[in-house]
């Protein structure tokens, strides 16, 4: 049996991959840049902007650009994605936390 994969379902993943990654890398370089929008958010989102102990914008920026990288790369691409997949699901855990829509 062999797995064939058409030319538009290929770009499509290619297409689908690189906009995760694109925005991901986005979001992870704007936790160091910081912007007030940035840092507004974060805040409003119960997290610190930097604190020794609670989690700031340095480690979440740094959890979301590793996962990023990680899923970047076909050899570990996998583990990427199960980290990716563990990011989304603690903002969507944040969100509903919140109340937040």
């Amino acid at each position: 049996m062999e797995n064939t994969v058409s030319k538009t379902q290929r770009w499509t993943s290619y297409v689908m991959s690189g906009l995760v990654i694109l925005f991901m890398l986005m979001d992870g370089i704007m936790k160091f840049v910081k912007p007030p929008d940035v840092i507004e958010g974060t805040l409003a989102l119960g997290f610190a902007e930097q604190h020794p102990i609670a989690i700031g914008l340095p480690v979440i920026g740094a959890l979301g650009l590793i996962s990023t990288l990680l899923y970047t790369f076909p050899r570990t691409s996998i583990l990427g994605a199960i980290l990716l997949t563990a990011y989304f699901g603690g903002a969507v855990a944040t969100h509903v936390r919140l109340n937040n829509p």
